[in-house]
């Protein structure tokens, strides 16, 4: 009987959110939980709060080998000062910790100025894991940092309770792509891949839109042969299969005629701090004459990320303490 009347709570509860209206306020700062912008009170409408700025995820490196390598005792020194210190780093650089998942930060950022902010913020960050490296006996401590930019939304989430149980019943959820790009970006900050292309050489259909113009491309319309690169998915995407009578034959929107196809293991390094296209360009905007713009230390990656179809850039940057 219990279990039954709890599942009629819950049937409540999710027709409750079913049921009612959301709308989101824009903002300029970073809401908290004692927003007054943000409710969740049952059969009210629900309101949030929507903001333009940068997002930034910090992320430590082979957390669960060092869990298998280090004592205990060494860990939960580990993730105490990496917590403190990302708390401070946001702090100085005019950031705010809203999410604290294990071993992963996320840093929201005021829209103003917020390009610079998370750039500052996220070098800052990657000095500070240097110094636990160097502070810390035997240990190979790295971070991976991502920021995006872009529109979030922010709900306020959880139930009611008396007590000290009371805040821990209750957060924020954060919507929208800035916040899984970001995420998808500390992925692969820092690290290497091994990755198996498959080489191929063979004749590739070239449109050209503008028509032949030398400025521009001197190429008509037409198959070209060429020696171009495919992951095994790209491979496989481009391949479909063609009926002739009792026969079928493998057929490839990309490329015909193959001369050669050669499988390569190709190794790839990211730097520490990848930034989307739109945070180096409002970085760039905000800062073009920063020494890090001027001297170009920030590269465009060439090595693509799942499911982000923009340019990234990055850097292994720390300060020059005077």
């Amino acid at each position: 009987m219990k279990k039954k009347d709890f599942m009629v709570s819950i049937d409540r509860v999710i027709n409750d959110w079913n049921s009612t209206s959301f709308s989101f306020s824009q903002k300029d700062y970073v809401p908290g939980l004692d927003d007054s912008n943000l409710t969740y009170g049952n059969g009210q409408e629900k309101k949030g709060v929507e903001i333009n700025t940068c997002v930034l995820f910090v992320d430590i490196r082979n957390s669960v080998q060092l869990t298998k390598d280090k004592q205990d005792r060494t860990m939960g020194r580990l993730y105490s000062v990496f917590t403190q210190c990302m708390l401070l780093a946001a702090q100085e650089e005019g950031g705010f910790v809203r999410n604290i998942i294990g071993d992963r930060v996320m840093i929201v950022f005021p829209p103003d100025q917020c390009y610079t902010k998370a750039v500052n913020c996220a070098i800052t960050i990657n000095h500070i894991a240097t110094l636990i490296n160097r502070k810390i006996d035997n240990l190979d401590f790295k971070c991976g940092i991502g920021v995006d930019y872009g529109r979030m939304r922010v709900m306020k989430v959880g139930v009611v309770k008396k007590g000290a149980e009371n805040d821990d019943n209750k957060g924020l959820v954060w919507i929208g792509y800035p916040a899984n790009f970001a995420s998808r970006l500390t992925d692969c900050a820092n690290k290497e891949f091994n990755d198996v292309v498959y080489r191929i050489n063979a004749y590739f259909y070239h449109l050209n839109y503008w028509g032949v113009n030398p400025l521009l491309d001197n190429r008509a319309s037409g198959y070209y042969r060429e020696t171009k690169d495919f992951t095994a998915e790209e491979l496989a995407e481009s391949l479909s299969v063609q009926q002739h009578g009792f026969s079928k034959t493998l057929y490839s929107k990309e490329f015909k005629e193959i001369q050669s196809i050669e499988r390569i293991e190709k190794n790839y390094s990211y730097p520490s701090i990848l930034l989307s296209e739109a945070v180096f360009v409002g970085y760039k905007k905000e800062k073009p004459k920063a020494n890090d713009i001027i001297e170009g230390l920030w590269k465009e990656q060439t090595r693509k990320i799942r499911d982000i179809d923009f340019k990234i850039y990055g850097a292994n940057l720390t300060w020059i303490l005077s």
